[in-house]
């Protein structure tokens, strides 16, 4: 009997999407929607992999029907139903999905139907998915309204496909007349719950989430009708044993883990799976001596789980057989299989995304990694002064003021939910950014124009060519010396523009006149700094 059940990665997903529809109440950030296109990205393929598996089951009971129409044509022909009910609602999801973006983007039907989320410029946009979706003053049971009608149509005739002794006990998803509440408290129906001011990127998640959600019905309520053929019955073309691991690569101290399982075995089976740790292939003589390990399995599946933590870090390979009774009760069929795994040391990479280094008083970008490790799992830390924070450029390094300090740490995580293990450390030497150069626009060789200087009348300043760093200190004040009746004469600005006697000077200067600027203060991140003098000739 079905029982609803979710896949790791479904319930993984079902998380993200639940943490990131909780954030909706906070300013959406770029960081937001980008995390939105990651999880819509997974759902989109846990919906092509559901689908494959679905349509699996659908060859296996028409294989059966082959063999036997006589005794499989009432399953068969119930399970056809189910799936034209089932395509049919995915259809008319992805009608109201594509409407949606089209409507959104300002696009033709048919773009909408091949752009990706990531490509759609008004992922952040919720006033007219709102207005489609949930209705507006005077227009409310739109779109959404018409969704939950078919939703409910859907559940209804694929609960009747079920015996009706059976459906009180038989979990089916897309529940639509629970209570739901908003953020204050108040009740809300279900498309106000899902819709109401949601942004783009999240309608598209739930749209494909509710896709799923159809396939996970499908698949159970066929998978009952399947096993309503008796174990007798059973006339399977081929069984294979299969090793579905959680991941090829695994760092150290971190379990390889997979299920080993019999294509088309009868969940009532208890297999049995012996392996080699080390072969690539089985050998019956790996059962002498204790060679071999054996695992006892449960409901067709056996949970491989290979510790790593005194492994080195190189490739694994391992091979094994998995038992299973026959039909008969008696007699034991085994099936071969050969697998392997990476163990790789944990990594993380912290790189300065100007320099190798970090100045004082701005915000240093800067990007954390980890190979094998989601983005949503990574955590870090900083030693020695300062903080890391989000920003919409990305990652910074910010409030380094400490003229004692030289340099920092960066620790980083990987934080699974249940365990938190530092994958790395990197350390970053500490500076003040170098002084500016200054300069007068249209100078070449120490000589400036007299029309140009006047043109523009400001002593400018910008980082050296070697500091890969942008930061723009500001001139706000200097000197200019000039000779007058032989005298050597002063004048004050207080920006960096050329005072009014400046400029009357210059307009009146003889060809060749030498300009001697000294005293040049410039703003810089923590405070005011004399930047020298320099030297330049009017032509």
């Amino acid at each position: 009997m079905a029982g609803y059940k979710e896949t790791p990665r479904q319930k993984m997903i079902g998380m993200m999407y639940l943490v990131l529809t909780a954030l909706l109440a906070l300013n959406v950030s770029k960081e937001i929607l980008d995390a939105f296109v990651i999880v819509n990205e997974s759902i989109e393929t846990t919906s092509v992999n559901f689908a494959g598996k679905v349509g699996s089951l659908h060859n296996d009971f028409t294989e059966q029907y082959n063999l036997d129409a006589t005794k499989v044509g009432p399953y068969y022909a119930k399970a056809k139903q189910a799936e034209v009910y089932s395509d049919d609602l995915i259809q008319y999801i992805d009608s109201v999905k594509y409407a949606v973006i089209a409507a959104t983007e300002g696009i033709p039907l048919d773009s909408a139907k091949v752009i990706s989320l990531k490509n759609i410029a008004g992922k952040d946009n919720y006033d007219v998915p709102t207005r489609l979706l949930v209705g507006e003053e005077g227009f409310k049971r739109r779109g959404g309204y018409l969704l939950q009608d078919k939703i409910d149509e859907y559940r209804l005739n694929m609960m009747a496909i079920v015996p009706e002794k059976d459906r009180p006990h038989f979990k089916m998803g897309l529940i639509t007349d629970g209570e739901y509440r908003d953020a204050g408290n108040m009740k809300q129906d279900w498309v106000e719950h899902n819709f109401y001011h949601t942004i783009l990127a999240a309608d598209v998640t739930i749209f494909n989430k509710l896709k799923n959600e159809v396939l996970n019905t499908e698949y159970d309520v066929v998978n009952y009708l399947f096993q309503g053929i008796t174990k007798e019955d059973f006339k399977f073309s081929s069984i294979e044993a299969k090793v579905l691991p959680q991941s090829m690569l695994v760092f150290q101290g971190e379990p390889y883990t997979a299920e080993i399982i019999v294509a088309a075995i009868d969940e009532t089976s208890k297999p049995i799976v012996e392996y080699k740790l080390g072969a690539t292939e089985w050998d019956d003589d790996f059962l002498t001596g204790n060679n071999a390990v054996q695992l006892k399995g449960d409901s067709g599946i056996v949970n491989l789980s290979i510790n790593t933590s005194n492994k080195e870090p190189r490739k694994y390979t391992f091979a094994g057989r998995i038992g299973i009774k026959k039909p008969n009760g008696i007699d034991i069929e085994y099936h071969y299989f050969a697998s392997s795994f990476f163990v790789a040391e944990p990594s993380a990479n912290v790189s300065a995304t100007k320099m190798n280094v970090f100045y004082r008083g701005v915000d240093n970008p800067v990007k954390i990694s980890a190979s094998g490790v989601p983005e949503t799992q990574l955590e870090w830390s900083l030693v020695g002064d300062g903080q890391i924070k989000k920003t919409k450029e990305g990652l910074v390094v910010t409030n380094l003021k400490k003229k004692t300090v030289q340099s920092v740490m960066i620790n980083v995580f990987n934080n699974n939910g249940t365990e938190r293990k530092k994958l790395g450390e990197q350390e970053f030497r500490v500076k003040d950014l170098p002084d500016p150069v200054v300069f007068v626009t249209g100078a070449t060789k120490g000589n400036v124009p007299r029309q140009a200087f006047l043109a523009n009348p400001y002593i400018r300043c910008a980082l050296p060519e070697y500091v890969n760093f942008e930061y723009k200190y500001k001139v706000v004040g200097f000197n200019m010396w000039v000779k007058k009746n032989g005298s050597d004469y002063q004048m004050v600005a207080n920006s960096g523009k050329l005072s009014s006697d400046m400029l009357s000077y210059i307009r009146s200067a003889r060809k060749g006149t030498l300009l001697v600027f000294t005293d040049i203060n410039v703003r810089g991140p923590i405070r005011k700094r004399d930047v020298g003098s320099f030297v330049i000739k009017v032509n």
